[in-house]
C-alpha cells in the first residue's frame, strides 16, 4: 500500500522562561545523573522497540487484509464471469445489468462491468459506460495468468482501487469477454488507521507505564548510590565514625559495605599514624634528653687511652655511660656503662635518676658499695618493673687497678699483649628490682691489676645481641675474639675495628638496640 500522507500537526513553541546560574547548573547535573541516563536510556529502548512491533505488526495486518480482499474480489469476479457466460452469448442486457448490480452489494466493490470479446462494455454499474470501448486505467500494471489478472493501486474516484479482471470462458473452453471488478481501498486504509490509532494509545499506555516502572526502578537503585554518594561526602569531611547504613544484599549493598570496612580501616589507619607521630615526637625528646646526659668527649688522661662509641637505634634504647672523677686528687676515675630496662622518654627519665644519684654517690672508692647506695635511693622513685643494669669500674690511675662491680651487667672483657682475653663478670643483680638486702647480699667488687698494653672493653647488649640476616646473634665469644686478634692496635684503631666487624656481621639486618662501647688501653 502507497504511504498514507498524514498531515504534520504543528507543534506549539516552548515558552521561554528566564534561567538562573543555580537552575541552570542544576539542570546540567540533574542531565548527566544516572537516575536521568537509566532513565532516558530505558524509555528510549521501550519507545523503539514498541514501534518496531508495532510498524511490524501493521505491515503484517495490512498484507493480511489485502490478501483476503484481493481474494474475496476474485471469488465475485469469477462467480460472476460463471452466471454470466450464457447471458453474454445471447446479449442479455438485463440478466447482465443484474449480476452486476448484484456483485455491487459488496461493499467492498467500487465498480463491476462486463466486457465482450470485442472489448465492448456490455453492462456496467454506471450505465454511462455502456456499449462503450473498454480501456485500462493509464499507468497500471497487469499480473497474473491469461485467465486471471490483479492490478497495481490506481486511483479512481477519488478513491484508490485494485482492479481484478477474470476472463468469461464458455463451456470452460472459448472466451467470449472479461469481467473486471474494482475493489476499494478505503476499506483497507481505514482499518489501518484505525489499527495505528488502536496501537498508538496502546504504545503510549505501555510507554507512560515502562516510564512510571523504569522511575521506580531507578529510584531504587539511585536510592542506595545516593547514600554512598553522601557517605562518602561526610566521610571526605573527616567524620570517620559514620557508618553508610545500606541493607540490600546486592553488589551496591556489598560496596556499602566495603565502603565501611575501609573506612573503619581508615580510621584505624589514622589512629596508627596519629600515635606514631607520638612516639617519634616522644622518641626525639628521648634523644635530645639523651645526647644532654652522654659525656661530650673522653677524657684525656697520662698513661691510659680511653675512647667511645655510641650509635643509637631507631627506637631510643636505654644506654647510659659516664666518666666519673672519683677522687681527683688521688687520681681515681670511674667509668659506667649501663643499660635501662624501658625505652624512650620514661627510660631517659629514669637515666636521668640513675645518672644523678650515681653521681651523687661518686666519692666512695669502691665499686660495690657505691652501687648499694645507688640501688637504695633509685628503687624509692624507680617505677614498678622498671630496672637498669650497670658495670661500674673505678680505675686506680696511679698503682694502674681497676676496682669493679656488676648490676646484672654484661661483663667486662680484659685483652693482654700477648692475645689472652679474660671476662670478668663479679655477681650482682640490677638496679631497682630490689630495697637493698637481696640486692647488698649479692653484690660483689673485683679487683684487677692492669699491664701496659693490656686492654678492656664495656659494653651494653646492643653489641653482644645484635643480629644478622640469619638471626644469629654478634655473642661475647666472637666479641672477646676480635678483642684478642687485634689487641695491638690503638685504642681508637681497636674501637673502630670492633665496630666495623659489628656492622659487617650486621649488614642488611635492622639495628633493634642502641651500641655503646667503652674501650681502655692501658699504655
Amino acid at each position: 500500500m502507497p504511504p498514507v500522507k498524514v498531515p504534520a500537526t504543528p507543534v506549539p513553541a516552548a515558552k521561554k522562561s528566564p534561567v538562573k546560574p543555580g537552575v541552570k547548573q542544576s539542570t546540567k547535573k540533574q542531565k548527566g545523573s544516572l537516575r536521568y541516563k537509566f532513565g532516558a536510556s530505558v524509555t528510549l529502548l521501550l519507545t523503539l522497540t514498541i514501534i518496531f512491533i508495532s510498524v511490524f505488526a501493521l505491515k503484517g495486518e495490512e498484507q493480511a487484509l489485502r490478501q483476503e480482499m484481493t481474494q474475496r474480489g476474485i471469488t465475485i469476479a469469477r462467480n460472476l464471469a460463471m452466471n454470466a457466460s450464457k447471458a453474454l452469448v445471447v446479449r442479455d442486457i438485463l440478466t447482465l445489468s443484474t449480476l452486476v448490480k448484484d456483485s455491487m452489494e459488496n461493499h467492498s466493490v467500487n465498480y463491476a462491468l462486463i466486457v465482450d470479446e470485442k472489448g465492448i462494455i456490455a453492462a456496467h454499474n454506471d450505465i454511462a459506460y455502456a456499449e462503450k470501448m473498454y480501456r485500462r486505467p493509464p499507468d497500471v500494471k497487469e499480473i497474473g495468468g491469461s485467465k486471471m489478472r490483479i492490478s497495481e493501486p490506481f486511483q479512481y474516484k477519488n478513491t484508490k482501487n485494485v482492479d481484478i479482471g477474470v476472463t468469461i470462458l464458455l463451456n470452460n473452453q472459448v472466451s467470449i469477454g472479461e469481467i473486471h471488478i474494482g475493489l476499494s481501498q478505503t476499506f483497507i486504509e481505514k482499518t489501518i488507521q484505525e489499527a495505528i490509532q488502536q496501537i498508538s494509545y496502546l504504545a503510549l499506555i505501555f510507554i507512560l507505564i515502562g516510564i512510571f516502572v523504569t522511575v521506580i526502578m531507578v529510584s531504587l537503585i539511585v536510592r542506595p548510590i545516593r547514600a554512598l554518594e553522601k557517605g562518602a561526602e561526610i566521610i571526605g569531611q573527616g567524620n570517620l565514625d559514620f557508618t553508610i547504613n545500606v541493607k540490600s544484599k546486592d553488589e551496591i549493598g556489598n560496596l556499602a559495605r566495603t565502603f565501611n570496612k575501609m573506612t573503619s580501616d581508615l580510621k584505624t589507619a589514622q589512629v596508627k599514624i596519629i600515635e606514631k607521630e607520638k612516639m617519634e615526637q616522644e622518641l626525639e625528646t628521648a634523644r635530645k634528653i639523651q645526647a644532654v646526659l652522654l659525656p661530650k668527649e673522653n677524657p684525656k688522661i697520662e698513661g691510659f687511652k680511653i675512647v667511645s662509641f655510641y650509635k643509637s637505634a631507631k627506637e631510643v634504647g636505654g644506654d647510659y655511660f659516664d666518666f666519673l672523677w672519683v677522687n681527683k686528687d688521688k687520681g681515681n676515675l670511674a667509668i659506667t656503662v649501663a643499660d635501662v630496662s624501658g625505652k624512650g622518654v620514661p627510660g631517659s627519665l629514669v637515666m636521668v635518676m640513675t645518672r644523678s644519684i650515681l653521681r651523687s654517690q661518686a666519692q666512695i672508692t669502691d665499686a660495690a658499695l657505691t652501687l648499694n647506695k645507688t640501688n637504695a635511693l633509685l628503687y624509692k622513685d624507680i617505677k614498678r618493673g622498671m630496672f637498669v643494669t650497670m658495670f661500674y669500674a673505678i680505675i686506680d690511675l696511679a698503682n694502674k687497678r681497676l676496682n669493679c662491680a656488676n648490676a646484672g651487667h654484661n661483663p667486662l672483657i680484659l685483652g693482654h699483649p700477648d692475645g689472652r682475653v679474660e671476662l670478668f663478670n663479679p655477681s650482682g643483680i640490677a638496679l631497682g628490682l630490689d630495697s637493698g638486702d637481696r640486692f647488698n647480699a649479692k653484690i660483689q667488687s673485683m679487683d684487677i691489676d692492669l699491664k701496659p698494653g693490656d686492654v678492656f672493653i664495656i659494653y651494653t647488649d646492643g653489641v653482644t645481641e645484635a643480629m644478622n640476616t640469619k638471626e644469629e646473634e654478634f655473642t661475647e665469644e666472637r666479641l672477646a675474639q676480635v678483642l684478642g686478634k687485634y689487641v695491638h692496635l690503638d685504642a681508637q684503631a681497636l674501637s673502630d675495628t670492633i665496630i666495623n666487624e659489628l656492622m659487617e656481621f650486621t649488614a642488611g639486618a635492622p639495628q633493634h638496640d642502641d651500641i655503646t662501647l667503652v674501650t681502655v688501653k692501658v699504655e
